[in-house]
């Protein structure tokens, strides 16, 4: 993918160095565009290095090669102005190009992302605000300002940039307007008020799916008992034990489940406060129950179910998976033997079962292998 990012002059432009090494690190082509007022922030010199391409300004641009705004606005495939000042929505809004960076943007056909950065007052006045709805704007957060005021103006986080630049090229008319709910991490089951059983699921191919179902354009929702760093445009519900996770589902009534979380099988029987070693002596008995089997509870549901599950037993794994697609009436299984990648594994390989097929997705990472899996999905 082309990317071409436009710098405008905030104190947030350190922020676009960690944008540009996300996109190469996945192995997009970078260039940089900057506004004369962002020179004086940063040196173009650090984005060349950061992109090893040439950055364009005033100064520089050449129309004896393709270092001008022309050729740079047909070369992206995505134009991303960020930090993007008051100055810079309010001109772009408008049609008034004055300098290289807003000749760029009315230049390009590629779509075009505007992450703000600004004041709060000169964010909120009515002009920006107004602004804002003729572009496709990245909302800023709130926090303490570099000017020491507080309120929104911080420009989005990188991490949601770089999601968001992802959706836009990669979203697909299927999965929009899809509710897609992923769960993900190991539910949290109480003995006591300070003690707990759970298992190691550390909810990274959770988060990987929401985040491959988010970009190609899916409404997402993410269950989890873990913490995740995801786009605010992801709806994130932090939950604990089993029935949390049921009640959240049920409240989100989706189009697609996609149980990813490893739910505890037992729970113990729960006391309130806490257990004192004087109480329980030498050794510590838990009574257990049986817990939720969420995707069997919702086994006569309407919407797409999709299950996970994680086995040892390589002889036998696929027996269990399709015992469990036609027990729980699931649509698909994703089969992943823990032989090959544990419990935390930044990789994965799954068996992709339905009622008539199965597909093999090879070990991938689990962001690459999250991808192929909502290909699949989209086809069952």
């Amino acid at each position: 993918m082309n990317v071409l990012i436009g710098v405008t002059g905030s104190i947030a432009i350190y922020k676009t160095c960690e944008l540009i090494r996300l996109f190469v690190k996945r192995g997009d082509n970078v260039r940089v565009v900057m506004s004369e007022t962002a020179t004086k922030f940063i040196t173009p010199l650090t984005f060349e290095a950061l992109t090893r391409q040439k950055v364009l300004i005033e100064k520089n641009e050449d129309w004896s090669g393709e270092l001008n705004h022309i050729d740079y606005a047909k070369w992206a495939d995505i134009y991303i102005i960020a930090p993007a000042s008051a100055n810079t929505i309010n001109k772009a809004a408008n049609g008034i190009s004055d300098n290289l960076l807003l000749q760029t943007y009315l230049a390009t056909k590629a779509p075009v992302l505007f992450a703000p950065a600004a004041n709060t007052n000169m964010y909120l006045h009515p002009t920006t605000q107004n602004s804002f709805k003729k572009l496709n704007i990245i909302q800023a957060n709130a926090g303490l300002l570099a000017c020491g005021d507080e309120g929104i103006g911080k420009m989005a986080e990188p991490s949601e940039i770089f999601l968001r630049a992802l959706r836009e090229v990669n979203k697909e008319n299927f999965w929009q307007n899809k509710k897609v709910v992923v769960t993900a991490g190991g539910s949290i089951e109480k003995i006591d008020d300070v003690r707990f059983i759970s298992n190691f699921s550390s909810g990274k191919m959770g988060e990987a799916l929401a985040k491959a179902f988010y970009i190609k354009g899916a409404d997402v929702t993410l269950i989890s008992s873990k913490e995740h760093n995801l786009s605010k445009e992801i709806k994130q519900i932090k939950v604990l034990n089993a029935k949390d996770y049921l009640n959240a589902i049920l409240q989100e009534n989706p189009d697609y489940l996609i149980m990813a979380a490893a739910i505890v099988d037992y729970k113990p029987k729960y006391t309130p406060g806490k257990l004192k070693k004087e109480q329980i002596g030498d050794k510590f008995c838990l009574e257990m129950e049986k817990n939720i089997d969420i995707l069997e509870t919702l086994k006569n549901k309407t919407f797409k179910k999709i299950g996970f599950k994680a086995e040892r037993d390589e002889k036998n794994a696929l027996k269990y998976a399709k015992n469990a697609l036609y027990k729980k009436n699931l649509d698909a299984i994703c089969l992943n033997l823990l032989t090959k990648n544990d419990f935390g594994s930044d990789e994965n390989e799954i068996i992709f079962i339905t009622k008539d097929k199965e597909i093999k997705l090879i070990q991938d990472t689990k962001e690459n292998i999250a991808f192929k899996v909502v290909d699949a999905i989209r086809y069952i």
